[in-house]
């Protein structure tokens, strides 16, 4: 899980599967911890019975699990359920206990949509692009349009998605989507800026033309966009690929590097 996690509870044979984030915890405090980075993550189906019978189960917390089905089957909330389970191991601290009650309180404020919105938004700072792909898809199939504000974040959060993807058509098209919605104009940029990467000049000047870009403006983003590629990053880089390509040494320092790319690559696609 990446750092070490003293736990004091007792550890199940069997672990607790978050498809979420494909994770298998064997502790309370291993789930605390999850719980603790992960808040945003969190909805209703969180409260799962199948979770109350591994808390029984697997760790023997029987009445643990019992207020865990009394706060289900009354129709509680999630940050009563959620607190129910921190406090059971000490995990926490007080301050942190606030904290999460304080943030799961304030989403249970929001609409869905907007819950779901922070979800995805979570997934894709956390480089799960293919999985914050898949979350906003499955919101814009229930958006209201009477919220165009709302509903234009996600195209453009999409959007964004798909660029780190490198699937610059995509993005040019989830960014127009945006802009026909929110009218702001980092969409409107954004999307000029994925036509360009993408190499699709016709898409550029139909989109530039249809929104009364100016020949001036769409100049100056195409030389902000060279002038991005001429960074002094860009040159040592190009330097030292110049450099490498000269020797079998350095072709292998070469391979190595695109195949570390690669593997950051598949692990961006990852759901």
């Amino acid at each position: 899980m990446g750092e070490l996690i003293l736990c004091g509870g007792p550890l199940a044979a069997m672990p607790y599967y978050i498809e979420e984030v494909s994770l298998n915890v064997y502790s309370l405090e291993e789930l605390s911890y999850y719980v603790e980075q992960n808040l945003y993550l969190l909805g209703p189906d969180f409260m799962q019975e199948e979770l109350c019978d591994w808390v029984e189960k697997e760790l023997g917390l029987s009445d643990t699990a019992e207020k865990l089905r009394e706060i289900r089957q009354s129709g509680g909330t999630l940050s009563e359920f959620v607190l129910c389970l921190l406090l059971s191991c000490g995990y926490c601290s007080s301050d942190s206990l606030r904290k999460i009650r304080r943030t799961l309180q304030e989403m249970e404020q929001k609409s869905e949509f907007e819950c779901g919105k922070i979800r995805a938004d979570r997934y894709l700072e956390h480089h799960k692009y293919i999985r914050s792909i898949y979350e906003y898809r499955k919101l814009l199939e229930d958006a209201k349009e009477e919220e165009p504000a709302l509903t234009g974040a996600v195209w453009h959060n999409l959007g964004t998605a798909y660029a780190r993807l490198f699937l610059f058509d995509k993005a040019a098209e989830c960014y127009g989507r945006a802009y026909e919605r929110n009218r702001n104009r980092e969409s409107l940029v954004q999307c000029l800026t994925a036509y360009r990467l993408g190499g699709d000049e016709r898409g550029f000047q139909r989109k530039a033309s249809a929104s009364f870009v100016s020949e001036d403006e769409a100049g100056e983003l195409c030389e902000a966009l060279k002038s991005a590629g001429e960074t002094k990053e860009s040159r040592e880089f190009g330097q030292w690929i110049a450099e490498r390509a000269k020797g079998e040494t350095g072709l292998q320092q070469m391979g190595d590097l695109l195949e570390e790319w690669k593997c950051e690559y598949r692990k961006n696609c990852d759901m």
